[in-house]
């Protein structure tokens, strides 16, 4: 296991560089469980085009709360082209989401059809790519040879 990795392709617990996979990674590509930079993926991300379970920045898909510019998400505040799915919130104050109800039933359908293709995106490029990265051979948490 590898505490600090630095350059192309790091692979370590704080990762920093191009294409970074770690617990914490910073830089362009980025995968882990926390991700900052462009193109970033993991469970908590911030950069352009993330995508996550929390996601903040331009072009941000998060399955439980997305923000920045052009969001979507189950949630989404803090955002100035919001798409939330199921409400408004901000993780950071204390208040509960606050859930729209659907207008019809067919708004309701449409909510939970693109709720459940925002899950299967969240889930196969952003989720199961960082537990293969922790789980793998010459990955974050395996010893080194």
């Amino acid at each position: 296991m590898r505490w600090l990795a630095v350059g192309v392709q790091p692979v370590g617990v704080i990762a920093v560089g191009a294409l970074p996979t770690g617990v914490i990674a910073l830089g362009q590509g980025a995968t882990g469980v926390v991700a900052v930079g462009q193109l970033a993926r993991g469970v908590v991300t911030i950069g352009q085009l993330s995508l996550g379970i929390f996601s903040l920045g331009q072009l941000s898909m998060g399955l439980a709360w997305a923000g920045g510019q052009l969001t979507v998400g189950g949630t989404s505040g803090f955002a100035q082209l919001p798409i939330g799915l199921v409400g408004r919130w901000v993780p950071w104050r204390a208040r509960p989401p606050e859930v729209r109800p659907p207008r019809s039933i067919w708004t309701l359908a449409l909510r939970a059809v693109l709720l459940a293709g925002v899950a299967a995106l969240v889930g196969w490029l952003a989720i199961w790519p960082v537990v293969d990265a922790c789980l793998r051979p010459g990955g974050i948490f395996s010893s080194l040879p």
